[in-house]
């Protein structure tokens, strides 16, 4: 009788494991139990903007096709300029029946946004820190990790510098290294192009034409001694203000520079700083009631202005 009461113990024991054990509860297989990274995002500005056509047709209708010449601005080129800060903290995350319940439609992902002296706060739905996070954790498949993504912002917003392009591109890179994805450049393009036209170029940064929507880039070398001024006057966050601008344009006006574009790309190539100064321009200039002063020039659309010294 005492082996029969036992044994009946052993199989109410064993169901009471499998029961348990059959719970939906799933570790991370994360080879690191956190990490964090911190890196700078810079800025741009646009040595030649050309205006070309408008898409009639297909998914892309209504957007311009140009050809621009971008460079990457940073602290060693551009005296005063401050780039925003980006901090990724990935965590493994253990998901199971006592986890909380979801209270966004990407429970394992939070975005921060802070100025150098003001407090964090959560960033609303259009950010392009958020959009490329969530892109990359769907597109890579990663649900085995908590991302915590805070940006200290010094680049205004609306400005023609392209600081929520950069941003996106810095995250999509920051995730990629942190994650180890091994994202191919080409395929972090792709994948930034899904956030805005100007993501792409940040991927590599530098110097690079841009052509299409400005998502097909060709990188071009380095040129010493460029040093830029830039002036961006205090300006009202403009909600789609680059879209507004290409509704203004008037093609008639435009795309009458791009012989100017084919000698800044050969100059850029020869390293002569010299002939650069008198090959900039940008067509978003059409739309000035007053010319800027001479060597003075806009950054996309605007309204930011720079000096190439």
């Amino acid at each position: 009788m005492e082996k029969r009461n036992k044994e009946k113990e052993a199989k109410i024991s064993l169901k009471a494991s499998v029961k348990a054990v059959s719970r939906p509860i799933i570790l991370t297989t994360s080879p690191f139990t956190s990490s964090k990274i911190s890196f700078p995002s810079n800025a741009k500005i646009n040595l030649a903007l050309d205006i070309l056509n408008v898409q009639k047709s297909g998914k892309f209708k209504g957007y311009h096709r140009i050809q621009t010449v971008i460079c990457e601005i940073t602290p060693q080129n551009t005296a005063g300029f401050k780039p925003d800060f980006i901090e990724i903290e990935a965590k493994p995350r253990l998901v199971g029946a006592t986890s909380p319940q979801p209270t966004s439609p990407c429970p394992n992902l939070s975005v921060f946004e802070s100025t150098p002296s003001g407090t964090p706060t959560s960033v609303n739905k259009n950010n392009t820190i958020l959009k490329a996070a969530k892109l990359i954790l769907k597109k890579c498949k990663i649900s085995a990790h908590a991302i915590k993504i805070t940006v200290t912002k010094n680049i205004p917003a609306s400005s023609g510098l392209g600081g929520g392009s950069s941003n996106a591109a810095a995250v999509i890179k920051g995730l990629n290294h942190l994650l180890k994805l091994n994202l191919s450049t080409q395929k972090m393009r792709e994948l930034a192009k899904e956030i805005s036209m100007d993501t792409p170029f940040f991927i590599t940064g530098g110097i690079a034409l841009a052509e299409n929507f400005g998502e097909i880039i060709t990188q071009l070398p380095p040129v010493k001694g460029l040093a830029f001024t830039i002036t961006t006057p205090q300006i009202r966050q403009l909600k789609n203000k680059t879209k507004s601008q290409y509704k203004k344009i008037n093609l008639k006006k435009c795309g009458k520079n791009t012989e100017k574009t084919a000698k800044l790309i050969h100059a850029i190539k020869t390293n002569d700083a010299l002939a650069i100064h008198s090959l900039l321009h940008n067509d978003f200039e059409t739309l000035l009631k007053n010319p800027l002063p001479q060597n003075i020039h806009l950054s996309g659309a605007g309204p930011t202005t720079f000096i190439l010294a």
